[in-house]
């Protein structure tokens, strides 16, 4: 007769894969830009963005494709953010304002993963919306 032999069973132990960190990376304040842009875009009541006239003149002279209206700084993976808009005639602009703020704030943090820290926003004008 065959013997059955008792094994012991000892469960797999799990390692955790260490974070390998391959190098340093940099989102250029363009991008960050660019996605500042989308999300005015998407934020209801901005009629437009606003060119500042410095940021004009540097666009002319140097050829340089600026965001319109927007002002990115970034310092310890911390975003400073600056918008000049327009919000369309009959919109509440500190409603508007508002919205754009968590727009922008939810864009940036969740496509790069820098944390913003400050969303300047400064309406500079108001345009009536155009008859269709």
């Amino acid at each position: 007769m065959s013997e059955i032999i008792p094994q012991s069973y000892t469960e797999p132990e799990y390692i955790e894969p260490q974070s390998v960190q391959m190098g340093a990376i940099h989102i250029s304040n363009d991008v960050v830009s660019k996605i500042v842009g989308m999300a005015a875009q998407a934020t209801e009541g901005i009629s437009s963005m606003s060119v500042g006239l410095t940021e004009g003149i540097a666009k002319s002279i140097s050829g340089k494709s600026l965001q319109k209206g927007i002002d990115v700084a970034i310092k310890d993976d911390q975003a400073s953010i600056q918008l000049r808009i327009n919000v369309q005639f009959g919109k509440k602009m500190h409603e508007v304002c508002q919205e754009l703020q968590h727009n922008v704030q939810q864009a940036v943090e969740q496509l790069t993963g820098i944390m913003v820290n400050e969303i300047k926003v400064q309406v500079v004008g108001v345009t009536m919306q155009e008859q269709v």
